[in-house]
């Protein structure tokens, strides 16, 4: 039995709904309204030994983690669109995986972090563009052999949609998660409303 790579399964998802959006599509633009994109993902900041729970670390105390690594990640999102000016949403993200610079011994640690996020979008229609802000909570997980946090954090950033045909956004955002540290994001995908 052969298994898709989950990005393989995130583009036939995407391409199904594409095909399927004409027949159930919401001319006002209110509604159900579902989506994903891929995200580009950064994280770039030094750790201390005892800001997280290094599981392989723990005999060495005055160490700096230095990451400065770019990864790729994606999302899928469900939520529900008031009018053109407010939706809410909830969401999961597939952030990256991230490298550190290497330390001692010529090591590395390196973690993948996913989040499921509840939040808000405020939009300003403009024609056939549309301004937003979108802010809400992330309950992220970072998770590695050397790492296994997880938490509750914020997660905000701004983004343009371009309207076709009133029921199809497709949009360019940028995010910042501030899981104990952050990682910003910029991303290109899809929303329809139903």
């Amino acid at each position: 039995m052969t298994i898709l790579p989950r990005n393989k399964v995130f583009t036939l998802l995407i391409s199904c709904a594409i095909l399927l959006t004409p027949a159930f599509a919401s001319a006002d633009g209110v509604g159900l309204m579902v989506g994903g994109g891929l995200y580009y993902t950064q994280l770039d900041d030094d750790f201390d030994r005892d800001d997280f729970d290094w599981d392989d670390i723990e005999d060495i105390e005055d160490i700096k983690i230095q990451f400065d690594d770019k990864s790729g990640g994606f999302n899928g999102s469900v939520g529900w669109r008031f009018n053109k000016w407010l939706a809410v949403d909830a969401g999961y993200w597939d952030l990256g995986s991230f490298k550190s610079e290497r330390f001692e011994d010529s090591d590395r640690v390196k973690f993948d972090t996913t989040a499921w996020t509840v939040g808000g979008m405020v939009s300003v229609p403009l024609w056939v563009l549309d301004i937003y802000g979108r802010a809400g909570a992330a309950f992220w997980e970072a998770d590695s052999r050397n790492l296994n946090e997880d938490g509750n954090d914020p997660y905000y950033g701004v983004g343009v949609a371009l309207n076709v045909g009133g029921s199809l956004d497709i949009y360019l955002e940028i995010l910042r998660f501030d899981l104990e540290t952050s990682i910003d994001t910029a991303g290109l995908g899809v929303r329809f409303t139903f």
